[in-house]
Protein backbone atom coordinates (compact mmCIF):
# COMPACT_ATOMS: atom_id res chain seq x y z
CA UNK A 1 0.00 0.00 0.00
CA UNK A 2 1.37 3.44 -0.95
CA UNK A 3 2.04 5.86 1.88
CA UNK A 4 -0.68 8.26 0.72
CA UNK A 5 -3.21 5.45 1.01
CA UNK A 6 -1.88 4.58 4.46
CA UNK A 7 -2.32 8.22 5.54
CA UNK A 8 -5.87 8.34 4.20
CA UNK A 9 -6.73 5.13 6.05
CA UNK A 10 -5.18 6.48 9.26
CA UNK A 11 -7.27 9.64 9.06
CA UNK A 12 -10.49 7.74 8.37
CA UNK A 13 -9.77 5.21 11.13
CA UNK A 14 -9.06 8.07 13.53
CA UNK A 15 -12.30 9.87 12.66
CA UNK A 16 -14.36 6.70 13.08
CA UNK A 17 -12.73 6.03 16.46
CA UNK A 18 -13.31 9.59 17.63
CA UNK A 19 -17.02 9.28 16.88
CA UNK A 20 -17.42 5.73 18.19
CA UNK A 21 -15.24 5.92 21.33
CA UNK A 22 -14.62 9.55 22.20
CA UNK A 23 -17.87 11.34 21.33
CA UNK A 24 -18.33 12.58 24.90
CA UNK A 25 -14.92 14.30 24.70
CA UNK A 26 -15.79 16.29 21.58
CA UNK A 27 -17.03 19.85 21.29
CA UNK A 28 -19.78 20.52 18.75
CA UNK A 29 -17.35 22.09 16.26
CA UNK A 30 -15.00 19.11 16.56
CA UNK A 31 -17.85 16.67 16.04
CA UNK A 32 -18.97 18.54 12.92
CA UNK A 33 -15.41 18.65 11.54
CA UNK A 34 -14.99 14.91 11.96
CA UNK A 35 -18.36 14.16 10.41
CA UNK A 36 -17.48 16.40 7.49
CA UNK A 37 -14.22 14.53 6.87
CA UNK A 38 -16.00 11.17 6.91
CA UNK A 39 -18.73 12.40 4.56
CA UNK A 40 -16.49 14.12 2.03
CA UNK A 41 -12.84 13.15 2.46
CA UNK A 42 -11.66 14.22 -1.00
CA UNK A 43 -12.30 17.94 -0.50
CA UNK A 44 -9.23 18.58 1.63
CA UNK A 45 -5.62 17.49 1.40
CA UNK A 46 -3.98 15.29 3.99
CA UNK A 47 -1.65 17.91 5.50
CA UNK A 48 -4.55 20.31 6.08
CA UNK A 49 -6.61 17.55 7.71
CA UNK A 50 -3.67 16.69 9.96
CA UNK A 51 -3.45 20.33 11.03
CA UNK A 52 -7.16 20.40 11.91
CA UNK A 53 -7.21 17.02 13.68
CA UNK A 54 -4.02 17.31 15.76
CA UNK A 55 -5.54 19.57 18.48
CA UNK A 56 -8.37 17.05 18.94
CA UNK A 57 -5.96 14.13 19.12
CA UNK A 58 -3.78 16.07 21.57
CA UNK A 59 -6.79 16.61 23.85
CA UNK A 60 -7.68 12.89 23.71
CA UNK A 61 -4.13 11.90 24.68
CA UNK A 62 -4.10 14.39 27.54
CA UNK A 63 -7.34 12.98 28.96
CA UNK A 64 -6.38 9.35 28.40
CA UNK A 65 -2.92 9.70 29.94
CA UNK A 66 -4.42 11.48 32.96
CA UNK A 67 -6.90 8.63 33.46
CA UNK A 68 -4.26 6.27 34.84
CA UNK A 69 -5.49 3.41 32.61
CA UNK A 70 -2.30 3.15 30.58
CA UNK A 71 1.38 2.37 31.05
CA UNK A 72 4.21 3.46 28.76
CA UNK A 73 7.23 1.17 28.89
CA UNK A 74 10.53 1.15 27.05
CA UNK A 75 11.72 -2.45 26.64
CA UNK A 76 15.32 -1.45 26.00
CA UNK A 77 17.63 -4.46 25.63
CA UNK A 78 20.54 -2.19 26.45
CA UNK A 79 19.05 -0.42 29.45
CA UNK A 80 22.05 -1.36 31.61
CA UNK A 81 24.23 0.90 29.48
CA UNK A 82 22.13 3.91 30.59
CA UNK A 83 22.81 5.59 27.25
CA UNK A 84 20.52 8.52 26.63
CA UNK A 85 19.52 8.74 22.98
CA UNK A 86 17.53 11.41 21.19
CA UNK A 87 14.56 9.07 20.73
CA UNK A 88 13.04 6.53 23.09
CA UNK A 89 10.99 3.67 21.68
CA UNK A 90 8.26 2.37 23.95
CA UNK A 91 4.92 0.59 24.04
CA UNK A 92 1.61 1.80 25.41
CA UNK A 93 -0.71 -0.74 27.01
CA UNK A 94 -3.64 -0.98 29.35
CA UNK A 95 -2.25 -1.24 32.85
CA UNK A 96 -3.82 -4.66 33.38
CA UNK A 97 -3.08 -6.04 29.89
CA UNK A 98 0.49 -5.24 28.90
CA UNK A 99 1.96 -5.86 25.46
CA UNK A 100 5.73 -6.28 25.59
CA UNK A 101 8.21 -5.82 22.76
CA UNK A 102 9.88 -9.00 21.47
CA UNK A 103 8.78 -10.91 24.60
CA UNK A 104 10.98 -8.83 26.89
CA UNK A 105 9.94 -8.77 30.55
CA UNK A 106 11.95 -5.86 31.96
CA UNK A 107 12.02 -2.23 30.99
CA UNK A 108 11.58 1.33 32.16
CA UNK A 109 8.28 3.02 32.95
CA UNK A 110 7.85 6.54 31.59
CA UNK A 111 5.50 9.48 31.97
CA UNK A 112 4.81 11.13 28.61
CA UNK A 113 2.73 13.84 27.01
CA UNK A 114 1.41 14.36 23.51
CA UNK A 115 4.18 16.91 22.97
CA UNK A 116 6.77 14.14 23.39
CA UNK A 117 5.09 11.91 20.80
CA UNK A 118 6.76 11.94 17.37
CA UNK A 119 4.62 9.09 16.04
CA UNK A 120 2.88 5.85 16.95
CA UNK A 121 1.80 2.64 15.29
CA UNK A 122 0.18 -0.60 16.41
CA UNK A 123 3.16 -2.47 14.97
CA UNK A 124 6.90 -1.73 14.77
CA UNK A 125 7.41 1.79 13.47
CA UNK A 126 10.58 0.82 11.51
CA UNK A 127 12.08 4.17 12.47
CA UNK A 128 15.49 5.62 11.66
CA UNK A 129 17.21 8.91 12.48
CA UNK A 130 18.88 10.00 9.25
CA UNK A 131 20.72 12.94 7.73
CA UNK A 132 18.54 15.85 6.68
CA UNK A 133 19.36 15.05 3.04
CA UNK A 134 17.23 11.91 3.44
CA UNK A 135 14.02 13.79 4.22
CA UNK A 136 11.22 12.12 2.26
CA UNK A 137 7.53 11.18 2.40
CA UNK A 138 8.24 8.91 5.39
CA UNK A 139 9.66 11.78 7.48
CA UNK A 140 7.54 12.30 10.61
CA UNK A 141 9.72 14.78 12.46
CA UNK A 142 13.11 16.34 13.03
CA UNK A 143 15.56 16.22 15.89
CA UNK A 144 18.70 18.33 16.09
CA UNK A 145 19.89 18.56 12.47
CA UNK A 146 18.48 15.18 11.42
CA UNK A 147 15.15 13.77 10.23
CA UNK A 148 13.07 11.00 11.76
CA UNK A 149 11.83 8.56 9.12
CA UNK A 150 9.23 5.90 9.93
CA UNK A 151 9.19 3.44 7.06
CA UNK A 152 6.06 1.71 8.36
CA UNK A 153 4.15 5.00 8.44
CA UNK A 154 3.92 5.89 12.13
CA UNK A 155 1.60 8.83 12.81
CA UNK A 156 0.48 11.22 15.53
CA UNK A 157 -3.09 10.91 14.22
CA UNK A 158 -3.91 7.91 16.38
CA UNK A 159 -5.48 7.47 19.82
CA UNK A 160 -4.43 5.30 22.76
CA UNK A 161 -7.59 3.24 22.22
CA UNK A 162 -6.57 2.43 18.65
CA UNK A 163 -3.13 1.35 19.78
CA UNK A 164 -4.26 -0.97 22.56
CA UNK A 165 -7.33 -2.33 20.78
CA UNK A 166 -7.10 -6.07 20.09
CA UNK A 167 -8.86 -5.70 16.72
CA UNK A 168 -5.58 -6.01 14.86
CA UNK A 169 -5.78 -9.28 12.89
CA UNK A 170 -1.98 -9.65 12.70
CA UNK A 171 -1.35 -10.13 16.41
CA UNK A 172 2.26 -11.33 15.97
CA UNK A 173 3.29 -7.92 14.63
CA UNK A 174 1.36 -5.92 17.24
CA UNK A 175 3.67 -3.78 19.37
CA UNK A 176 1.71 -0.57 20.18
CA UNK A 177 4.91 1.35 19.51
CA UNK A 178 5.48 4.96 20.51
CA UNK A 179 8.33 7.05 19.13
CA UNK A 180 9.18 9.62 21.79
CA UNK A 181 11.54 12.56 22.16
CA UNK A 182 13.68 11.56 25.13
CA UNK A 183 14.12 15.15 26.30
CA UNK A 184 10.34 15.49 26.75
CA UNK A 185 9.60 12.33 28.76
CA UNK A 186 10.03 11.57 32.44
CA UNK A 187 11.50 8.33 33.75
CA UNK A 188 9.32 6.88 36.51
CA UNK A 189 11.38 3.80 37.32
CA UNK A 190 12.10 0.17 36.42
CA UNK A 191 9.28 -2.10 35.29
CA UNK A 192 9.01 -5.90 35.42
CA UNK A 193 6.23 -7.60 33.52
CA UNK A 194 4.05 -9.74 35.78
CA UNK A 195 2.64 -12.83 34.09
CA UNK A 196 -0.78 -11.81 35.39
CA UNK A 197 -0.86 -8.74 33.17
CA UNK A 198 0.89 -10.15 30.11
CA UNK A 199 -1.21 -9.70 26.97
CA UNK A 200 -3.01 -12.92 26.12
CA UNK A 201 -2.66 -14.54 29.56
Amino acid sequence: MKLVEIRKKQILDLCKTLLEVYTSYLEREEFELINGILNDFSDENISLLEEKLLPIVSKIWQLELASGKYVVISWNKYAKEKEKKALTFATISKKDEVTSFCNLTEGTLYKISFASLVGALDKDGATLIEDASKENEFTIGTIDDKVINSYNGATRLITPYQLVSSNNSDYKSKHNELILKTALIEEVGPYTLDDNVRKGK
